[in-house]
């Protein structure tokens, strides 16, 4: 799988853009068999027998719908249709929406029905595991396949796994946890890991082999120099022709959404890399795009793995590569 070079004139517009150039390796996840040898998404790990498997102990968020009396109801909807333009709230209407918030309580994310049934406030609380949760395997990453994973402290691979439910601490979704190893020490190895409870299915990656190639990427315009962000923020196409999309072992991160946003070391408060994106589609546009020997749009290749973050975003893990411990920092696009 290789991504089409870059137009010749693509730094015509962008003096001094070419020097900012950062390799990536795209993983191009693709479902297939795979095994604890591979690297790969959603198989199974080269992992210790007499190491724990990773738990989740943090409380899950659980939706829950409580019920909104007819007659608030009623005035809401009566205070919706008094709306004199659509996007523009009706006199009252904010005082009753904090109504309806007050009444479902903390976790309040808005009201509705199902199927035309009663109406309901909807909230989101947390409820704790019964028994600490077994982790998922989500990937496992060797430096011999994957050229752009660091190696701290020497290490050769890197093993992510998370809690297939909804939290709340950190990014709205998994917990994640990452292990670093020397692959060459690792021997006695665990023949099955424990399973777990899954309260997310999008959450659990459907096995696929990897085909990673490396490219080079460009920074998204909030972290260009401020005479090149200029210039792309008039650009529509700068990000689709610059940066990768998709599953991705470091390169530049993609703001697109929040702007740029601090990702501070959660120890040392320094710096952190861009060592993992992990993203709800390999879609991308222009020469990312996934194609057939034909050329034409390989639409099988769009969702691979069956992994959805957030709303239908992306998962950025950075790193600390000077504390010994590797902290790491979550962010989603």
């Amino acid at each position: 799988m290789i991504t089409p070079p870059l137009p010749p004139d693509a730094f015509a517009a962008y003096p001094d853009l070419e020097q900012l150039g950062r390799t990536a390796t795209r993983l191009h996840p693709r479902p297939g068999a795979v095994t604890a040898a591979d690297s790969h998404v959603g198989g199974p790990l080269l992992w210790p027998a007499d190491e724990p498997w990773p738990t989740c102990g943090t409380p899950h968020m659980v939706r829950e719908e409580v019920p909104i009396p007819v007659e608030l109801v009623n005035r809401m909807r009566a205070a919706e249709r008094g709306r004199r333009q659509p996007h523009v709230l009706a006199e009252g209407e904010v005082e009753l929406h904090e109504e309806i918030a007050a009444l479902v309580g903390p976790g309040f994310v808005g009201w509705g029905s199902r199927d035309g049934g009663p109406v309901v406030g909807f909230r989101y609380v947390p409820r704790p595991h019964p028994v600490p949760n077994p982790m998922v395997a989500l990937a496992q990453l060797r430096a011999s396949d994957v050229p752009d994973l660091p190696r701290p402290g020497g290490a050769d691979l890197l093993q992510v796994l998370w809690c297939p439910f909804e939290h709340s601490e950190g990014p709205w979704g998994p917990t994640v946890r990452l292990r670093w190893r020397r692959e060459a020490e690792l021997t006695d190895l665990l023949a099955e890991p424990p399973r777990g409870e899954v309260g997310v299915d999008r959450y659990v990656p459907r096995p696929c082999r990897l085909h990673p190639e490396q490219v080079v990427e460009y920074p998204h315009p909030e972290e260009l120099p401020a005479d090149l962000r200029a210039l792309a923020a008039e650009d529509e196409d700068y990000v689709g022709t610059f940066l990768a999309p998709g599953w991705k072992v470091g390169g530049y991160a993609d703001w697109s959404l929040t702007d740029l946003c601090p990702t501070p070391c959660p120890r040392c408060a320094g710096p952190t890399t861009l060592t993992l994106v992990v993203d709800s589609s390999e879609r991308g546009a222009g020469r990312w795009q996934p194609t057939r020997a034909d050329g034409a749009p390989d639409l099988d290749a769009y969702e691979p793995t069956g992994v959805v973050v957030g709303r239908h975003g992306a998962l950025r893990v950075f790193v600390c590569l000077r504390c010994p411990d590797v902290p790491f920092l979550l962010d989603q696009q």
